[in-house]
């Protein structure tokens, strides 16, 4: 059988009758069917894998920032450290209270 012939009769359907694979077409639909879910499957496993890592190396950045910001706030809250700042400015009239803070009674 020449090319030719084979190629017509592939696209003209008389393969199909010839070799009896009607019959055999629900059972070819099905393995098609199954191939197509699991190829879909493993891309969409792909594609979950991937946004995991992505949110993984973000939350590893955040975590970061955090301690940073955490260890510079910290830094800050020190007594002697805000008043070393305050000097350094020099346009303030803000200082360290001298005397003891007091209890108002209202009576």
């Amino acid at each position: 059988m020449s090319l030719k012939k084979w190629f017509q009769s592939l696209l003209g359907g008389e393969i199909i009758a010839d070799k009896k694979i009607d019959r055999q077409l629900p059972f070819i639909f099905f393995c098609f069917v199954l191939i197509s879910l699991y190829l879909m499957w493993g891309l969409w496993v792909e594609d979950r894998m991937a946004m995991i890592k992505k949110n993984n190396q973000k939350i590893e950045e955040l975590k970061i920032e955090y301690h940073e910001k955490a260890l510079r706030l910290t830094g800050l809250n020190q007594r002697t450290r805000i008043e070393t700042m305050l000097i350094e400015d020099g346009n303030t009239a803000l200082h360290a209270p001298v005397i003891p803070p007091q209890r108002i009674e209202i009576k």
